[in-house]
């Protein structure tokens, strides 16, 4: 079910650290950076770890801060569009402490907060609800005992039960389709007005009509 204050648009806090603005449809409609966005904030765990094996490199996969820092750190192209990325869920500016491994957010000294890996799986999740997407469970824990192979087909099968999920929120209906769909429901909602509505509320919409 799909939070009331994200279904109108209102800013969601993050645990005192910072506020989530859920987009509007015309705030994601109109730039072409969002789904860069969405990948850069929410990439699993498991995403990183199917990728840390095809490249068969060694040693452990990186979690998902640590993704993000390291891209971020190694091209300053990528580090401009992550900065532009947390502007636009939390409209704040964010530095990137590379050696404490953490987020900083906020320009003013005394108010300052940090994102850490302690807290940016949930997070993600925050991301992920503001822009009408399921929340993901947390990784399970490895058993160092258990059989490589059978480790391999949990995480096969949860790549399997995510990619269902992206495709069964889609409907296999585009997005501009569902906005004149709405448009066309008599509810109010006009080409004009559109824009305003929350875009995590297309989904919903669409479902109930």
């Amino acid at each position: 079910m799909l939070d009331s204050r994200i279904l109108i648009g209102y800013p969601i806090d993050f645990k005192g650290i910072c506020k989530i603005y859920p987009p509007t449809v015309q705030e994601v409609v109109t730039n072409s950076d969002f789904p860069a966005y969405v990948r850069l904030l929410t990439i699993t765990q498991d995403e990183l770890e199917y990728e840390f094996k095809k490249e068969k490199k060694e040693g452990t996969a990186l979690t998902p801060i640590e993704f993000l820092l390291n891209c971020a750190f190694h091209d300053i192209q990528v580090k401009a569009l992550a900065v532009e990325a947390f502007r636009f869920f939390i409209r704040e500016k964010v530095t990137f402490a590379f050696e404490k491994k953490c987020v900083i957010i906020g320009d003013k000294e005394e108010e300052l907060e940090c994102l850490t890996e302690e807290d940016y799986f949930n997070f993600q999740n925050a991301i992920r609800a503001a822009i009408g997407t399921k929340p993901i469970k947390p990784p399970e824990p490895v058993d160092p005992n258990e059989n490589p192979r059978i480790t391999e087909m949990k995480r096969k099968a949860r790549e399997r039960d995510r990619i269902k999920a992206k495709q069964a929120s889609k409907g296999g209906i585009q997005l501009s389709t569902s906005l004149v769909a709405i448009c066309c429901m008599g509810i109010g909602i006009t080409p004009l007005n559109i824009g305003e509505l929350s875009y995590a509320a297309i989904g919903p919409i669409m479902d109930m009509m």
